[in-house]
């Protein structure tokens, strides 16, 4: 399976998502925040409307400045509530590319992961974007293991597993002026998110701890104890019952 996308931000200006359609787009991931303030926002909250319109899915990602776990959940709220009341059918996404004021590779990949709980936290499919020799040296990639990945190689080929393939910066699309991100995408996410929103919860019935069976007249404790499937033997002794050959109308049996 290889489904074609692209990622766009306010550097691709006014974009015709009906001639993008039609030129094979599948997908589109579009930036809707970065940090803890963005003057751009509103580009992603017209171009996520118009591109779910022409039939295309959506995704948002954000742009990481966190140097620490605390900052990572600020942003992570923040990219929430601006990507709030979209129904997006792609992933959000953690684009963590640079490590601006050079923490540990523990530190950050903490903040990765402090991040993309957030998301999930919040019943969304969360991802993680990041460049290959940044996600191989300056991050811990066995504890990034639980989570879809987009990695950028402008190359031939990709040399290592992902979830998308972002291989060129410099695509062209119909509907779009100038360069474009291109994108491979290894998983229907679509369907995947579709399936996880379908499913409900399994509710377990959790079992009454007694019943309480009131004597009427004609009974007697083997009618009662074929009736709740246990034994005669049981109910004189839950009961306290004297004499089991002996029970009258009106008289309240527990059925534990």
């Amino acid at each position: 399976m290889k489904i074609k996308g692209i990622d766009v931000s306010h550097w691709q200006g006014n974009i015709n998502w009906d001639k993008v359609q039609k030129d094979g787009v599948k997908f589109a991931f579009i930036k809707a925040t970065q940090g803890t303030s963005y003057s751009k926002v509103h580009y992603f909250k017209d171009n996520a409307k118009k591109a779910v319109k022409e039939g295309i899915h959506v995704g948002a990602y954000h742009y990481a400045t966190f140097s620490s776990v605390s900052e990572a959940i600020k942003e992570a709220k923040y990219f929430l509530s601006v990507v709030k009341g979209f129904k997006l059918d792609y992933p959000l996404v953690l684009d963590l590319e640079e490590d601006k004021k050079g923490v540990s590779k523990k530190q950050l990949t903490d903040g990765a992961i402090a991040f993309l709980e957030v998301l999930e936290n919040g019943g969304h499919f969360a991802m993680l974007y990041t460049g290959k020799s940044f996600l191989e040296n300056q991050l811990d990639e066995k504890r990034l293991k639980p989570y879809a990945l987009w990695v950028a190689r402008y190359n031939y080929e990709l040399g290592r597993h992902a979830d998308i393939w972002q291989h060129t910066s410099s695509g062209r699309v119909n509907g779009i002026s100038g360069n474009v991100d291109m994108n491979w995408s290894y998983r229907d996410f679509a369907a995947e998110i579709r399936k996880m929103r379908n499913t409900k919860p399994t509710k377990i019935a959790t079992p009454k701890k007694e019943t309480v069976y009131i004597v009427k007249p004609g009974d007697n404790l083997t009618k009662v104890a074929n009736k709740y499937n246990t034994s005669v033997d049981k109910l004189v002794r839950d009961n306290k019952i004297k004499n089991k050959n002996l029970i009258y109308p009106g008289q309240k049996i527990r059925i534990k």
